[in-house]
């Protein structure tokens, strides 16, 4: 073929661009640029992925090699997660490099600043009264643990948007998807660590119930971060710059708010069981809230394009 001939066939590169950024779909791909950023940014896989190695070693060498088996146990429930979460993107959309970040993230980096910020915010909000009693300035269990884990999880979901808008990928449902796979990723290394808790403190009949509850429970922290993820996506394709930051701390606010008043639950009830059930009862209704709005959006965004 002539090079007349090639020219001929080949598309404009400001045009093929223009046609692709006028397409008011929620998350499209460039032609000209659908090389995996991960293949082109090994600082980007150094950074995700050497958090989610030291994550792993770090619960290995706490609760021994019974934290790998119990990691092994979730997976089932965090594919079924996975699924779901990538299923909210259109199509086009669903970058496996991005969904691996967002679960590598979770998974490592937003664990690690939980446990660690975490440890050390509840520390600074301890204080003795005038009795000698040991009290709490700010609750640990639904104020200061929310906060951090969201914001760790959020810091991981921009991250990510940021990185993927540089080969198209955008929009409000590619953002639900990112946040609710940081969640799933969180969720994974966080029941892991509670199951092999409790069978290294009780026995192994209490690491099967639990293991069973969280099993239940586990999409919870995909049902908290995606609000943060949609926010985001929504606020970096906000025309006007001062909505943006409004949106993505909308966003987060309402991931915060959910997580204190599920772990509200915990000491909400006059017994431990009553607050077991308010706990429990709590999550499966915002997991049922996120996901129906989520599912909504996805049918109503995806009929528009």
């Amino acid at each position: 073929m002539t090079a007349r001939a090639r020219a001929a066939f080949r598309c404009p590169r400001n045009v093929a661009e223009r046609v692709w950024k006028d397409r008011r779909v929620h998350s499209a791909v460039v032609p000209s640029e659908t090389v995996p950023f991960v293949t082109r940014r090994p600082v980007v896989l150094a950074v995700f992925l050497l958090p989610l190695a030291l994550a792993i070693v770090l619960f290995t060498i706490e609760t021994g090699p019974v934290f790998l088996l119990c990691l092994a146990a979730v997976l089932p429930a965090a594919a079924v997660t996975t699924f779901v979460a990538r299923w909210i993107a259109p199509r086009g959309a669903r970058s496996r490099g991005s969904s691996l970040l967002a679960l590598a993230w979770g998974a490592g980096a937003a664990v690690l600043l939980a446990t660690g910020i975490g440890a050390w915010s509840a520390e600074q909000a301890m204080y003795v009264d005038d009795q000698g009693i040991l009290r709490e300035a700010i609750p640990t269990m639904w104020v200061l643990t929310p906060v951090v884990e969201e914001v760790g999880k959020g810091l991981g979901a921009l991250l990510i948007l940021l990185l993927a808008r540089r080969i198209g990928l955008r929009g409000v449902l590619f953002g639900a998807m990112v946040g609710a796979l940081v969640g799933v990723g969180f969720a994974a290394v966080e029941d892991a660590s509670a199951i092999a808790a409790d069978i290294a403190a009780n026995d192994l009949g209490s690491g099967i119930a639990t293991w069973i509850v969280r099993t239940f429970t586990f999409p919870t922290h995909a049902a908290l971060t995606i609000w943060t993820g949609a926010a985001l996506g929504l606020a970096l394709d906000a025309r006007r710059a001062w909505s943006r930051p409004l949106l993505a701390l909308a966003g987060l606010l309402v991931a915060i708010a959910a997580h204190g008043a599920i772990n509200y639950g915990n000491v909400a009830g006059a017994t431990d069981q009553a607050s077991f059930f308010v706990a429990l009862g709590t999550a499966f209704g915002w997991i049922v809230v996120s996901t129906v709005l989520a599912v909504t959006l996805r049918l109503v965004l995806t009929r528009r394009a």
